[in-house]
């Protein structure tokens, strides 16, 4: 990272991508104080910060590759269960159950869709418990080794959270931003119940418009949409409840206003870029795995280690394997065994 501040730093990789894509998403880690006596000290729950980064091929068509919604995203059981799965909008809102069981949909009996979205070539991983200013520079070092700044198309998704707009402008000025789809459908959704409570037949209409708007890029249509359902219901007050439908509607057309200039979902389907960051938030579960538990009290210094390691087993090169064949091998292993001391 030094070499990178100096402008020293040389590329690992030899080849420039046709698109670059950087994917950028926090998780959680339990901490304990250090030096203390035996057992688990002050346990607290600390930030991970993980970072994607894949490359595509070449679009070979400069058109929308799924200019229709996935079907998915309009069946009335997947949406929930959805919904229900990403963390964001769990804690702020419950959402309404169906008035009636609906019918799962039937993809066994459909015949099988050539994959329309772009196929990741390559993915290398970091991560790290440190601020968003050391994430920043660990994300602009990686990228500069994968050569992403001289990628014809580049792209930084995330989630909509505060502090991705600020990193991306700061180290990726020439890229697009882009709004993770799947975060903005659980606001869509959220909003379109909070606008009918418990009215699914005047809900999910809505819903299914909201989505369809926004996957074909005209958020105007989208927040004119809300503000006017929201001009119906009334605007939340300074002490209206966070789970109240006025409220989670004004939320859903806050995270749409501020995110506007991220929601071009044609123009980046025809570039040949992803719009969800699926693959961050899969790589985010398998550090999980290693680091993440509901016995797991880690130092700092202790996990930070560790999530070095994960990404670069992680990464699809030979970081790892490079690593470990470099390393200097201890007192009493192997070849590098010495004799008793003298």
């Amino acid at each position: 990272m030094k070499k990178f501040k100096a402008h020293t730093l040389k590329p690992r990789f030899q080849d420039t991508p046709s698109v670059a894509v950087v994917e950028v998403d926090a998780g959680k880690c339990q901490l304990r104080d250090e030096g203390s006596t035996r057992g688990v000290h002050n346990p607290h729950w600390g930030d991970t910060k993980v970072a994607s980064f894949v490359i595509y091929p070449k679009p070979t068509l400069e058109q929308d590759y799924q200019p229709d919604p996935p079907p998915a995203f309009l069946d009335r059981a997947t949406v929930p269960r959805l919904c229900s799965e990403m963390e964001r909008i769990r804690s702020e809102a419950k959402l309404a159950p169906p008035e009636k069981t609906p019918k799962p949909c039937n993809r066994t009996a459909a015949a099988p869709t050539k994959r329309k979205s772009p196929r990741p070539i390559m993915r290398t991983a970091v991560a790290t418990t440190a601020n968003v200013e050391a994430f920043g520079d660990l994300v602009a070092t990686e990228a500069h080794h994968r050569r992403f700044h001289e990628a014809k198309t580049s792209a930084v998704i995330g989630d909509g959270g505060n502090w991705i707009g600020p990193l991306a402008a700061m180290h990726f000025p020439d890229s697009f931003q882009i709004l993770d789809f799947m975060h903005l459908l659980v606001y869509l959704y959220a909003a379109a119940i909070s606008a009918y409570p418990n009215m699914l037949s005047r809900s999910w209409p809505l819903y299914t418009s909201l989505l369809k708007a926004a996957w074909r890029g005209k958020t105007k249509d989208v927040l004119a949409e809300m503000e006017r359902h929201l001009a119906r219901i009334g605007a939340p007050a300074k002490d209206t409840p966070g789970d109240n439908p006025r409220s989670i509607l004004a939320r859903a057309i806050k995270y749409v206003r501020d995110n506007e200039s991220r929601m071009k979902y044609p123009d980046y389907r025809r570039r040949g870029l992803p719009i969800t960051s699926s693959l961050v938030e899969s790589l985010i579960k398998q550090f999980n795995l290693r680091v993440k538990g509901s016995e797991k009290f880690w130092c700092r210094e202790r996990v930070e280690g560790v999530l070095q390691v994960r990404a670069a087993y992680l990464s699809e090169d030979d970081r790892a394997e490079r690593h470990f064949s470099q390393r200097p091998l201890p007192r009493a292993v192997g070849a590098g065994r010495r004799g008793a001391a003298a």
